[in-house]
């Protein structure tokens, strides 16, 4: 059986995990396992959602961290076989500070890879401190509120982004919070967008 629902902040996902669930979970395993705060966002939260699409990252926000956390993160990953396709893994804290995104993948892949980066504006932090959980299996990963990632995706208008808005809108726009969607188009200001999105 399969099915996807969204219903009191829990994106409630019943199916397989495929190979990028199975990355976000063992990535949200180590994260937790150092004490990091962190959320998925952006594709591939449309991905879990049931959009057929292609993609070769999975992006992850994660608070702030210092040069020891960094350094016990590199540690674990390395432990957990992921590698650095980018850099090596001991460079992270220095990326991370310089505002750099990094790669992360299982040992010997490239893609799919995470891409991870700081918390770096209002967004950024309101997608980490609203976040809603997906439940994958027995298994609950953070991610991004719906209602910004599709305000979000309208105002970054690349044609895969509007898809990946209209597939979140069309798929859960009974169970959203219309009031907090409409913040956060207003915020952006992308009113004209989510009217159209509103029509398809």
């Amino acid at each position: 059986m399969s099915g996807i629902r969204f219903r009191d902040g829990v994106l409630v996902v019943e199916r397989e995990p495929n190979q990028l669930d199975e990355l976000a979970l063992s990535f949200s395993a180590v994260l937790n396992r150092v004490d990091i705060d962190h959320v998925f966002i952006a594709g591939y939260v449309a991905i879990l959602a049931g959009r057929a699409r292609s993609t070769e990252d999975v992006d992850v926000l994660i608070e702030e961290i210092d040069e020891e956390t960094a350094s016990r993160l590199a540690t674990v990953l390395e432990e957990e076989g992921f590698w650095g396709p980018a850099m090596p893994l001991d460079s992270m804290s220095e990326m991370l500070a310089n505002g750099d995104n990094i790669w992360v993948a299982p040992d010997d892949q490239i893609t799919p890879h995470l891409e991870v980066k700081f918390v770096r504006d209002e967004f950024d932090r309101a997608s980490l401190e609203n976040s809603a959980a997906a439940r994958i299996g027995d298994e609950t990963i953070p991610i991004g509120p719906l209602e910004l990632q599709i305000a979000y995706k309208l105002y970054l208008g690349a044609q895969k982004d509007l898809e990946d808005a209209v597939h979140l809108y069309s798929l859960f726009k009974e169970t959203l919070s219309g009031g907090r969607l409409k913040e956060w188009v207003t915020r952006l200001g992308v009113e004209d967008e989510y009217e159209r999105l509103k029509r398809a």
